[in-house]
């Protein structure tokens, strides 16, 4: 059930930017009112792990959204490696309707999203920290 969402084509665009262009570190998606999944905030490539937490932190403590970070580490043998790795935030302090919606929505916007490493669902800080990192270790 994708409670009838639809995805606007900001959504591709802002992806795309990440992806391809490598303009974005992060880009954040929300559902509108008129139930259209869209793009909401992008973060620039400086802006690191610990930049975007705090940007959920701070803006999303008790709302739903969803968000892909291109996460880049390195490794044991000294190289490093990028990830794209898709985030379902819903914290536990959100409505519980926003909360179902979003997560029967997920489907929705993530087939519009090519060459996802990892899929993380959170409900807490915590949560999104250890998920993102273990998402590194996909093939």
């Amino acid at each position: 059930m994708s409670a009838g969402a639809t995805v606007s084509e900001g959504v591709k665009t802002a992806y795309e930017a990440l992806r391809t262009d490598q303009k974005h570190r992060y880009v954040v998606y929300n559902l509108n009112d008129k139930n259209v999944i869209e793009a909401e905030a992008t973060g620039e490539r400086s802006v690191t792990f610990e930049d975007f937490l705090e940007k959920l932190r701070q803006s999303y403590a008790d709302q739903c959204r969803w968000a892909v970070y291109d996460y880049v580490a390195t490794v044991q043998d000294g190289t490093t490696r990028e990830k794209k790795v898709f985030i379902t935030w819903c914290p536990k302090q959100a409505n519980m309707r926003q909360q179902m919606i979003y997560k029967a929505s997920t489907d929705v916007l993530r087939k519009h999203l090519d060459g996802i490493c990892g899929q993380v669902q959170a409900s807490s800080f915590e949560d999104v920290e250890g998920e993102v990192k273990a998402a590194l270790h996909c093939q």
